[in-house]
């Protein structure tokens, strides 16, 4: 694969983890301090029509993670391995986060309603989720500085750089 194609791949798989990790951000800053609002009465089923779109937050995890492996093995010219194979294990941390911690708390909101003690809890877990998303992004950005960073020419006359401009 040549590089302009390596490039495309991790614009791609760039875009995916932004509309992640924006998804995420506006669930847990926007979505979860509002359900406090929702009556008891109503959120049952209010939470199973939201959750039934869950899978629209799962189905970008899943294919930025397939995207994700794939840039591993076709990595830009000046992404380090290492780099991705971090930022696919945050993301493995924040997908366990949701499996095994905020999705059993979800199944208790569906059935029992929003007391405020599954509300307190889920938004007091969400951080394990949300820390590694945040370390993932950083990383993201991290590596995107990197593609679009004027690379050196083989070959080419010294010219300026970002170090070296006054």
């Amino acid at each position: 694969m040549n590089e302009l194609k390596r490039r495309l791949l991790f614009l791609l798989l760039f875009a995916v983890v932004f509309f992640q990790t924006g998804a995420h951000i506006s669930q847990s800053f926007v979505n979860y301090p509002a359900w406090a609002f929702i009556s008891m009465d109503s959120f049952p089923e209010y939470h199973r029509v939201m959750t039934r779109g869950a899978f629209l937050l799962l189905f970008p995890r899943v294919v930025e993670l397939v995207l994700a492996i794939a840039v591993l093995y076709f990595p830009p010219a000046m992404i380090k391995r290492w780099t991705l194979v971090l930022a696919i294990a945050l993301a493995l941390c924040a997908f366990l986060s949701t499996v095994l911690i905020q999705r059993p708390i979800h199944v208790q909101l569906d059935t029992i309603g929003n007391t405020p003690e599954l509300l307190s809890r889920l938004r007091a877990t969400n951080w394990l989720r949300l820390t590694p998303e945040w370390f993932r992004a950083a990383l993201y950005i991290w590596m995107m500085s990197l593609v679009v960073r004027p690379q050196p020419q083989v070959g080419a006359a010294k010219t300026e750089t970002y170090g070296d401009a006054a």
